[in-house]
């Protein structure tokens, strides 16, 4: 098949669609009126088998000469399942991490490293502080290693965390035989580490949320989620039917740690965003539950500083993300639950999947800004809601991460693909819609149906 047509179908698209986002974010259109990207899966079958000849060949530096890349010609073959992305980091300036699968599947852990693509032992979890000082990894057997980066030596091994771990405190003895134990086995949805690597947040989909934190040598466990203070005993009394075990609803549970400790947020689609100081580790205090724009809280990310949090709820595809500043909660007298409307309005179209923070060096932004990832669109917006940039990058967003040494965003998706943005420069070639988009410099591709992973 004749693929000389490729490249020019492509931008055609992207420049329509530049102009529509442009128009929107200019206050020039209520919406935007996006073309359709009518590249045939066949053709796109054909440009895929030229760019996998090119990477077998050890030529995948020409294939963005030859080849533009693409998402939407391939949505037909995507739809037909396969392990998205799941979690990624940069490790160095030429140098990743990426998690293909989920906690729910088969998981493989890929180790990019000067153009090579290997398999590596595999991880449960990983992630960096904010600062970039500690990297928490959580091996296969569900420990927990905190260390300088991958593949250094450990600073620290804590032991897999038990199910006796999540049983919530002060239950009277007639609900704890009701609740069904939490087994042993991990299913990590988020992890945080704080700068200073002395607290660790864990997000287990069926067991809640958990706080790790050192004192003095040792290691202490502290369940933040579900409990008693977040209304556990009526949901208990009131879904308990006769001879049941009670399992919590933790339906898209999400949670982050802010960068200096001091703070935890978290929530699932039956309540609230819950923030939760942790100056006093015997009794962490409950600060507030945020309003959210719809009853399906989705995502919570805290700001470099500790100062700002944002908070995303959804509908359907799309969402709202609301930032808090936390000072004003710390000092409310009255914690009650507070309406949306006292929020600052962050983004209001964002279904948010995963989510990081640009730093100044990053932004030329004091505050520096959020990095809002979701289906399909991912948006940099300070706190005080000036939109830096907007990228679209096709399917949802399964992680990113955030380099300040490095100067880069990575962005993995669950279409198995990978992005690797420089957010000190422009898309010049127009291959995806935006908003002052930034340069997308590198793309992976990891499908299974792939024999082995390619560089796009």
């Amino acid at each position: 098949m004749d693929t000389s047509s490729w490249n020019g179908i492509g931008r055609r698209v992207a420049l329509h669609n530049l102009a529509e986002l442009k128009a929107v974010h200019e206050d020039a259109k209520p919406a935007p009126s996006f073309m359709e990207d009518t590249r045939s899966p066949e053709l796109a079958e054909t440009v895929l088998q030229k760019v996998v000849s090119l990477n077998a060949e050890g030529r995948s530096g020409e294939v963005r000469r030859q080849y533009d890349p693409a998402h939407a010609p391939f949505i037909p073959e995507l739809e037909m399942g396969g392990r998205g992305l799941s979690q990624c980091a940069i490790l160095g300036p030429d140098e990743f991490l990426v998690c293909q699968g989920t906690p729910f599947s088969e998981m493989t852990t890929w180790h990019i490293k000067d153009g090579s693509i290997e398999v590596c032992d595999p991880l449960q979890g990983f992630t960096w502080s904010r600062n970039r000082k500690f990297f928490l990894s959580i091996q296969h057997d569900g420990r927990l290693i905190v260390s300088r980066g991958f593949g250094e030596t450990p600073l620290v091994s804590i032991p897999s965390v038990p199910g006796s771990a999540f049983i919530p405190e002060g239950l009277t003895e007639e609900l704890r035989l009701r609740l069904e134990f939490p087994h042993d086995s991990a299913t990590y949805t988020h992890i945080s580490i704080s700068d200073d690597g002395e607290k660790i947040l864990l997000a287990d989909f069926y067991r809640g949320v958990i706080l790790l934190s050192k004192r003095q040598s040792d290691w202490t466990h502290q369940l933040l989620f579900p409990s008693l203070t977040f209304g556990l005993e009526e949901q208990m009394r009131e879904d308990l039917l006769a001879d049941e075990k009670f399992r919590p609803f933790l339906d898209m549970l999400h949670a982050a740690l802010s960068p200096d400790g001091r703070f935890a947020a978290f929530g699932t689609q039956t309540s609230g965003h819950h923030v939760v100081c942790l100056d006093d580790l015997e009794t962490p205090t409950f600060l507030a539950e945020l309003g959210t724009y719809s009853d399906y809280p989705h995502d919570v990310c805290f700001s470099d500083d500790s100062l700002f949090l944002a908070t995303n709820s959804c509908s359907f595809y799309n969402g709202v993300t609301y930032v808090t500043k936390l000072t004003d909660i710390e000092d409310r007298s009255d914690k009650k639950e507070r309406a949306s409307g006292e929020d600052v309005i962050l983004n209001d179209y964002l279904r948010v999947y995963a989510s990081g923070y640009l730093p100044l060096s990053m932004t030329a932004e004091e505050t520096g800004a959020f990095l809002l990832a979701g289906a399909g669109f991912a948006a940099c917006v300070t706190p005080d809601r000036k939109l830096l940039w907007e990228v679209e990058f096709g399917s949802s967003a399964g992680d990113v991460d955030v380099c300040p040494s490095t100067g880069r965003v990575l962005i993995a998706s669950y279409s198995g693909m990978l992005h690797l943005f420089d957010p000190s420069k422009r898309q010049e070639v127009p291959i995806f819609a935006g908003y002052q988009a930034p340069l997308e410099e590198r793309r992976w591709l990891f499908w299974d149906r792939l024999e082995r992973p390619i560089v796009w």
